[in-house]
C-alpha cells in the first residue's frame, strides 16, 4: 500500500469514529432533548480574529425556556460571521434546561460523506 492510501484510511477511520461518536450521542438524547433560538452574548476566537483560515469562533449564548432565560456554561461552536446579537439554534436538555448538547445531523451527514469520499479514492487507486 501507498502512502497515500494509508493517509486515506487514517482519515477516514477519524471520521468514521467522529460520525458513529455523533450518531450514538444524537439517538441517547434525541428523545429528551429540544431546540430553541439563542443570543449570542459573548464571543471568542481560538487564534487571532484577523486570521480566517484554521479558525473558530466559540460563544456564549443566552436562551429562553419556558419563560425563564438561561445563559451557557461552556462555550458552543458558531459560525465565522456570527456577531455579538446574533441568533443561533441551540439544543438543550429537556430535564436540564441549563445543559446544552453539540451533536447536529449536519455533523453527522458531512463526515459520513467524507469516509464515502475517502473510501471511493481508496477504491480508485487499488483498482487503477
Amino acid at each position: 500500500m501507498d502512502k497515500e492510501v494509508i493517509f486515506l484510511v487514517v482519515i477516514a477511520l477519524f471520521a468514521l469514529g467522529f460520525c458513529v461518536v455523533n450518531i450514538v450521542s444524537y439517538l441517547a438524547n434525541k428523545s429528551h432533548s429540544k431546540e430553541t433560538q439563542g443570543t449570542i452574548i459573548s464571543l471568542k476566537t481560538l487564534n487571532p480574529s484577523t486570521e480566517k483560515m484554521r479558525n473558530s469562533k466559540w460563544a456564549i449564548v443566552t436562551y429562553n425556556v419556558a419563560g425563564k432565560n438561561y445563559t451557557s456554561k461552556k462555550q458552543i461552536q458558531v459560525s465565522m460571521s456570527a456577531d455579538i446579537g446574533s441568533h443561533v439554534q441551540v439544543r438543550y436538555d429537556t430535564n436540564q434546561p441549563e445543559k446544552l448538547y453539540c451533536f447536529s445531523t449536519k455533523r453527522i451527514a458531512i463526515s459520513a460523506l467524507i469516509v464515502i469520499g475517502c473510501l471511493l479514492i481508496i477504491g480508485f487507486k487499488i483498482v487503477c
